[in-house]
């Protein structure tokens, strides 16, 4: 529990490029706000949504914000406040629903096993790629990592992001998000 704490804060995380992540995108910024914030808010009130609804659509906006995806996989049943968020961060970004087509965009956002680990392993193995996988099997994860060639894996208890990135020593770090 302590080494979630300190890490979702940014203490122990050595990495310029993960601080920058939990600054930027985990932790929760008070008093800065993007254009797409009443994008979701506006869909999570038409949906009658939970608040975790709207702060994981949050994240993922910060997340395409910093990471500027130009494609992006969302299952088919995803909440429209993700749409939202993928939208408010870049207007033209593709949005992609078939998981076929889901390993030529630039970020796959998955919940449990919507597509395979051989396919997602090949997927994290590409440099540029990103997985957010939302209650993910048991074991996804050291897989995962196992075959992302460089890069960082911030995990919580039920949410796991992988971000391969080319000259990136590869670090793992739990967190709370």
């Amino acid at each position: 529990m302590f080494t979630r704490w300190r890490n979702s804060h940014g203490f122990g995380v050595h990495s310029p490029f993960g601080f920058q992540l939990v600054e930027r995108v985990i932790k929760r910024q008070r008093g800065y706000a993007y254009y797409a914030d009443e994008d979701i808010d506006r869909c999570c009130l038409l949906k009658h949504s939970r608040g975790n609804l709207a702060k994981g659509a949050r994240m993922l906006l910060r997340l395409a914000c910093m990471l500027k995806f130009e494609s992006a996989f969302l299952r088919p049943d995803a909440h429209p406040a993700f749409h939202a968020a993928l939208k408010g961060a870049n207007s033209r970004i593709r949005i992609v629903d078939n998981p076929p087509d889901s390993l030529s965009c630039d970020m796959i956002a998955a919940r449990r096993d919507t597509i395979p680990l051989d396919s997602l392993s090949a997927f994290i193995s590409m440099e540029g790629k990103t997985i957010l996988l939302k209650d993910f099997p048991e074991g996804w994860c050291e897989k995962l990592f196992d075959a992302m060639p460089e890069g960082i894996m911030i995990r919580g208890k039920r949410n796991v992001i992988l971000i391969s990135r080319p000259g990136m020593q590869k670090v793992s770090y739990l967190m709370y998000i």
